[in-house]
């Protein structure tokens, strides 16, 4: 899209439609990057309940911004000159609202609240631009009024005095919180793209993860190289490894599912900040493990909690997301893809009660093993379930009795792609997949939601297709409705 002075905003789907990230957010994201870095910095100067309730707090407070943004970029495309002054502005202002939150200086709580509403203003101009659009303008004027009133109830807050402003401060987060789930219901937003979504929120669980290394590698730097520092280094490691297994093995690539009760795209946004939160806690818990000066020593309560408690919101985060989505990688059911997660986060927070604080090598080393061991455990589970539906199939295929010419006579042939293009433009997520023995597409099976491969042979008269699936050898003939059990392995001895 060529730069111009002005541009007027699109809808995003109707001029794009893979969905990928533009070098704006990724430059926006830097900012954020900044920021987290400072505020794990002031939580690893204190490490207290009130110490974590203000990261946990002002973390919510950043995380909305970027959230708030996200969601524009997400259902509108513009890169003219004034949309990038208007994000540059935000980055500004996010950078101020992180360091007066961290900053030792006089009535913090009044800095706080000028630059959250700094924040909001080039939001606020955002959206008021799209409000032209026909389509468009009842949710934008609704999410003007909404954050319009929420910057307002924090202006307001200022005439507060402290700790009631902070409760102010709540009800204005509510208020915008609350906001986006009802709007959808109310008006009819521009569609939402969930390939852009699933990205956006991966980076920004990477970002969240670089926190650990930050903290991790400037612990070793301040105490220097020893065996204690490299071992207990290489756990949480392992914890930090794991962590990124789960999200990117399964939730990374998952489809929301649809629902009669409702939009689950607002419970799976929502899902993923105290995923963030408690992922940029483990940086700092992490910190805190390598500098235990012995493996005999013991974990200071505070720090054990600290580590314990973020990994097990990490797991309950990853459960609650795994809830509304499907997995296109596990095809397991529903039960078997949440229950390991919070079984591991009930175990974890049973660590220091029924372990304790010492020895802090065997402590941090449980931790590592159950969670690393409910990944084990899920992929274990997926693989049986998969063995099971290719042993069913087998059998089905194994009663099937007759032959068709066009089976006997057909090569195989390269799949044109390892996915369901369809089902990746849709964001679906898919059963299992066919390839077309005439030309090579690639479609989902009809089990899925799609239909992809019955469409294509419909559509283009390609009546052989066959299952690209591990172990598969069936090839199927829509003319003759015949398959042919140990198509591929015949095919190959000819």
């Amino acid at each position: 899209m060529a730069l111009t002075k002005w541009q007027p905003p699109v809808i995003r789907h109707s001029v794009d439609d893979d969905g990928h990230v533009v070098w704006l957010e990724l430059y926006f994201d830097l900012i954020y990057v900044a920021a987290l870095i400072q505020l794990g910095d002031q939580l690893a100067g204190d490490v207290s309940w009130s110490g974590v309730f203000r990261f946990a707090a002002i973390f919510a407070v950043l995380w909305w911004t970027w959230t708030g943004t996200t969601a524009f970029m997400n259902r509108f495309a513009v890169d003219d000159v004034v949309h990038r002054l208007l994000v540059f502005a935000q980055m500004f202002a996010v950078g101020n609202l992180a360091l007066v939150a961290v900053s030792p200086i006089d009535d913090r709580p009044r800095w706080i609240a000028l630059a959250y509403v700094g924040a909001r203003i080039p939001l606020l101009i955002m959206y008021a631009r799209v409000r032209s659009h026909a389509r468009t303008r009842g949710f934008a004027q609704f999410l003007l009024v909404v954050f319009s009133t929420g910057s307002v109830i924090w202006l307001l807050s200022l005439l507060v005095p402290t700790p009631a402003r902070y409760w102010v401060w709540a009800l204005a987060l509510v208020l915008e919180f609350a906001a986006p789930a009802f709007g959808i219901k109310r008006f009819v937003p521009p569609p939402a793209h969930e390939e852009h979504f699933r990205e956006r929120y991966a980076l920004f669980t990477i970002i969240v993860l670089g926190e650990t290394f930050v903290k991790t590698l400037s612990e070793v730097a301040d105490i220097g190289i020893s065996l204690e520092s490299q071992v207990f280094g290489g756990v949480v490691f392992a914890i930090g490894i794991a962590l990124w297994w789960t999200y990117f093995d399964d939730v990374a690539d998952s489809s929301i599912r649809p629902s009669e009760r409702g939009n689950l795209l607002v419970p799976w946004i929502y899902s993923h900040l105290p995923l963030a939160m408690a992922i940029t806690a483990l940086g700092v818990a992490s910190k805190k493990i390598i500098g235990v000066s012995s493996f005999d020593a013991a974990i200071s309560d505070k720090y054990l909690w600290l580590l314990v408690g973020s990994v097990a919101v990490v797991l309950v985060a990853t459960a609650a997301l795994d809830a509304v989505t499907a997995s296109p990688h596990f095809a397991v059911g529903l039960r078997l893809r949440v229950l390991p997660r919070l079984v591991a986060a009930g175990i974890l927070l049973l660590v220091p009660v029924v372990v304790g604080t010492e020895p802090a090598l065997l402590v941090v080393a449980i931790v590592a093993i159950v969670v690393v061991g409910q990944i084990a455990i899920q992929v274990t589970a997926a693989t049986k379930v998969e063995r099971r539906v290719i042993m069913a199939m087998d059998e089905q295929l194994a009663e099937i009795e007759g032959s068709c010419i066009h089976l006997e006579t057909t090569p195989d042939i390269i799949p044109k792609s390892s996915v369901c293009e369809e089902c990746e433009r849709a964001g679906h997520a898919w059963v299992e997949l066919r390839v077309c023995l005439t030309c090579g597409d690639v479609g989902c099976c009809d089990d899925s939601a799609g239909r992809h491969a019955t469409a294509h042979y419909e559509t283009t008269g390609h009546a052989l297709i066959a299952s690209i699936e591990p172990g598969a050898q069936w090839a199927y003939c829509y003319t003759d409705d015949l398959v042919k059990a140990d198509w591929r392995s015949a095919t190959e001895r000819q």
